[in-house]
Order: structure tokens, then C-alpha cells, then sequence
């Protein structure tokens, strides 16, 4: 079979994947807290085959570091992260972190996601807000309180450039310990929303699948010369 099936095939698998990358961008352009992944794709040699034959090689998408806008929205519980940082969250797989802060506060005082997660304190247990409080204050440091007083702070988390990957909308995992460093600004009464360009993701969704499709036709039509080069070499002398 020629080496070239084999390129066009690598080429055509690495992307379709950016294209199931670049889609979940889009498909989360209104989700808050939400960073888009970007993809690299580095080229392999494949010994396999020929130490002079070059195939593409997907890598792991990294995550795009770009903020979003912070928009106010003037509810209390809804918080912004200026800056560089996480917040932390309890998930059922351990601690995960994410920059969505539209959080609420549940039938026993707990500071939750929207989607259910105990946002943990700064003392790694999740932060209790009495039941009977009626103001909550958040302050640029994190520091939570009441008018009954100080609950405590939101766990705050910065890590090294690489190390966040997707874990799932808004979610992250990190790989490594977090760094020292400032901390994010904190700020009140406002949400940051999804740093994805729709724009960009759209151009992004085209040109990917263009060139899919382009990598499909060359595996066709390698396949087709190899059937018809057997069908002449294979018949009747």
C-alpha cells in the first residue's frame, strides 16, 4: 500500500479531532467562565512504515489562557476572577477548578455551583453560609461575610502556564501542585463570560472541515489508483 494513504489518513484522523475541538468552542461561546482549547499538531516519523515517511501527530489541546469579559450582573453570589486563577471546587472525581463563579447558596447554607459542586474554602472544606444570614460580602481578596460575620475565603488557585486541562464545560484539572504567586482579584456582582470568539470559531469550523474532507478525497483517491494498478497488473498477460 503507499505511504501516501497513510499521511492522508494521519492527517485526516488529526483532523477530525480539532474539528470535535473546535465545535465543543463554539457549542460553549455563552458559557460563563468557559476558555476554549486550541490545537496543535506536530509531525512524527513513522518508523513503522519508513524512517523518511512524515505523519501528523495530534497533541493534547491546550487551554487558551485568554480571559473573557467581566460583565456586572449585581447579584451577590455571582463572582469574577480578575486576573490569573481558579476557583476550587469539590467534584465526585476530587478537586477541580474553574472560573465560572455563578454560585448559590443551598437549603443548608452551602455555597454550591450552579451545577451542584460545594465551592471549597480556603481551609479545604466547603464554605458554610449561616442560614439566617440575608447579605452576603465578598471581598476583592475572597474573604466572605454576613452581617452575623466572617464566614470565610474562597479557595484560590493559580498554576503554571500548561497545566489546566478540560474536564467538562467550565472544569479543569491540573496537573502539578498550584504556584505561588498573587492571587486573582475577586470581584462581586459580576460573571466572566466564555473567552471563545464565534467568529474566529466559525472560520475555525470551516477551514478544518475543508480541509478534512480534501484529506478524504486523496484517501479515495489512492485507494482507487492502487485498485486500478491491480486490476492491470493482475490480468491476463
Amino acid at each position: 500500500m503507499s505511504d501516501g494513504i497513510y499521511v492522508a489518513a494521519a492527517g485526516a484522523v488529526a483532523q477530525s479531532n480539532a474539528l470535535d475541538v473546535t465545535a465543543n468552542n463554539v457549542a460553549n461561546a455563552s458559557t460563563t467562565g468557559f476558555r476554549a482549547a486550541r490545537v496543535t499538531f506536530a509531525e512524527a516519523l513513522s518508523r513503522a512504515r519508513s524512517p523518511d515517511v512524515a505523519l501528523v501527530g495530534g497533541l493534547t489541546p491546550a487551554v487558551d489562557l485568554q480571559p473573557g469579559a467581566i460583565a456586572t450582573t449585581g447579584n451577590p453570589l455571582d463572582v469574577a476572577l480578575d486576573g490569573d486563577g481558579y476557583f476550587a471546587v469539590d467534584a465526585p472525581g476530587g478537586v477541580r477548578y474553574t472560573r465560572a463563579g455563578a454560585f448559590e447558596v443551598d437549603a443548608t447554607g452551602t455555597l454550591r455551583t450552579t451545577s451542584g459542586l460545594a465551592v471549597r474554602s480556603a481551609d479545604g472544606g466547603p464554605l458554610q453560609i449561616p442560614t439566617e444570614a440575608t447579605q452576603i460580602s465578598i471581598g476583592e481578596d475572597g474573604a466572605v461575610s454576613t452581617e452575623l460575620g466572617p464566614v470565610g475565603s474562597l479557595a484560590l488557585a493559580t498554576f503554571a502556564p500548561g497545566a489546566m486541562r478540560h474536564d467538562g464545560g467550565s472544569l479543569f484539572t491540573a496537573a502539578g501542585a498550584p504556584t505561588a504567586g498573587p492571587p486573582p482579584r475577586v470581584v462581586q456582582g459580576a460573571l466572566e463570560g466564555s473567552n471563545v470568539n464565534v467568529v474566529r470559531g466559525v472560520v475555525d469550523l470551516v477551514k478544518v472541515s475543508r480541509t478534512y474532507e480534501s484529506l478524504l478525497r486523496m484517501i479515495q483517491g489512492f485507494h482507487d489508483v492502487e485498485s486500478r494498478a491491480a486490476r492491470d497488473l493482475g490480468g491476463p498477460k
